[in-house]
C-alpha cells in the first residue's frame, strides 16, 4: 500500500515539472521581437537604436531628425523623428512603429518628442506620432 502512494506522488511531481517546464518555453516563444533585437545588439555591445523600428544602428548611421530652437536657458526642446536608414520611406523595409500608441506610421509621418540636453548624456523622450498626437 505504501509503494502506491509513493508512486502516486512521485507522478504527481513529475507532471507538475513538465508543465512547468512547458509553460517557460511558451513564454520564451511569445517574446517579444523588438526585445529580442535590444538584446542582441546589447551582446554586440551597440547603443544606439532607432526609436521607430528599434533597430540597431552601425557605425556612421544616424536617425533622420529635425531639432526646433530651444528657448534661452531652456534644458529640452522639441523634436521630429523621421528614422533610420533601415526604415525611412520609400528605400526603408522596416516597419515603423509609434512607440506610443504602437500603430504602424504613415510614410509621411513622424514622431514627436522632448529632446532632453545634458552635458553628460542627450535623452529623447517620446510623446506621440503625428496620428496619435497633433503637432502644436
Amino acid at each position: 500500500m505504501e509503494y502506491i502512494v509513493i508512486a502516486i506522488v512521485l507522478a504527481v511531481i513529475i507532471i507538475l515539472l513538465r508543465l512547468s517546464f512547458q509553460s517557460s518555453e511558451k513564454d520564451n516563444k511569445q517574446k517579444n521581437p523588438r526585445k529580442d533585437a535590444r538584446a542582441k545588439a546589447d551582446m554586440e555591445k551597440t547603443s544606439k537604436f532607432c526609436p521607430l523600428c528599434n533597430s540597431s544602428l552601425s557605425k556612421g548611421e544616424n536617425v533622420k531628425s529635425k531639432t526646433y530652437p530651444a528657448s534661452p536657458g531652456s534644458t529640452d526642446t522639441l523634436m521630429d523623428v523621421f528614422g533610420c536608414p533601415k526604415c525611412i520611406p520609400p528605400i526603408g523595409t522596416e516597419t515603423r512603429i509609434c512607440p506610443v500608441c504602437k500603430k504602424k506610421i504613415k510614410a509621411d509621418g513622424f514622431v514627436i518628442g522632448r529632446y532632453f540636453i545634458k552635458p553628460d548624456k542627450n535623452h529623447l523622450h517620446v510623446l506621440g506620432c503625428t496620428q496619435c498626437r497633433k503637432a502644436k
